[in-house]
């Protein structure tokens, strides 16, 4: 980790082996690993420590992964970069990974170098270490406000994951121009984008986030070629 602190990582997973492999491999490349076994002594860990990321398993005996993940949106760290690790690898499980507030989704089996990757990658975009200064971005009846990552719909507070978020802010300072679907899979993750179709997963969890019932369309969709926030009724 070229001389840094060891970053503390929460891995919560039940298998005992594949537990141990990805403690030895991470604490190998100088990272600082905690560990816990189930959903609710991974809650116990949250409310006393800090972390810089979290590796959950889907199918965890008791509080399951999406809960913890759920939970841990809603109070105990809501800017947590999470990875949910599942053997699961349909849409609609994805969908419910994203929406319980998951940043990203690794397919067991897995190779643990890919894991790495993925765990820096969610860091790195949730850091918010490249963040500009404190600033509110309008369009339309949509505002976002940067330096407090809280977004609006009207008078309506918009519940945004981190990478929602992130895609948000990118479309919403580009607008009205169209963002390529290259140019925001490199916005997200760098040079290494994820295998599976992960970001038309977030974008169609964005769209429902930001366009509730009886709104106007903003987030349009350019088959082929990439997306773009409009005001309402500026699409021609």
């Amino acid at each position: 980790m070229n001389g840094a602190p060891p970053l503390p990582v929460l891995l919560v997973e039940d298998d005992p082996d594949l537990a141990a492999n990805i403690q030895d491999y991470l604490e190998g490349q100088g990272w600082k690993v905690d560990f816990a076994p189930n959903g609710a002594m991974a809650l116990h860990k949250l409310i006393d420590g800090k972390f810089a990321a979290g590796i959950f398993d889907l199918n965890l005996p008791g509080v399951g992964g999406l809960e913890l993940c759920t939970r841990v949106r809603s109070d105990l760290a809501p800017s947590l970069p999470v990875l949910i690790l599942t053997a699961a690898d349909g849409l609609e499980d994805r969908l419910k990974g994203f929406q319980a507030g998951a940043d990203d989704y690794l397919v067991k089996p897995f190779a643990t170098a890919e894991l790495l990757a993925r765990l820096q990658a969610i860091i790195r975009r949730t850091s918010g270490g490249n963040q500009a200064p404190a600033e509110t971005i309008r369009i339309g009846d949509l505002r976002l406000q940067v330096s407090t990552r809280e977004a609006y719909r009207g008078a309506r507070r918009l519940t945004l994951t981190n990478m929602g978020f992130l895609i948000l802010q990118k479309l919403m300072q580009s607008s009205p121009a169209i963002v390529l679907r290259t140019e925001l899979e490199t916005h997200l993750w760098g040079d290494e984008p994820p295998g599976s179709d992960s970001l038309r997963t977030h974008i169609a969890h964005l769209r429902a986030a930001i366009e509730p019932p009886g709104s106007s369309p903003m987030l349009h969709t350019h088959r082929g070629v990439g997306f773009q926030i409009l005001a309402n009724q500026e699409k021609s």
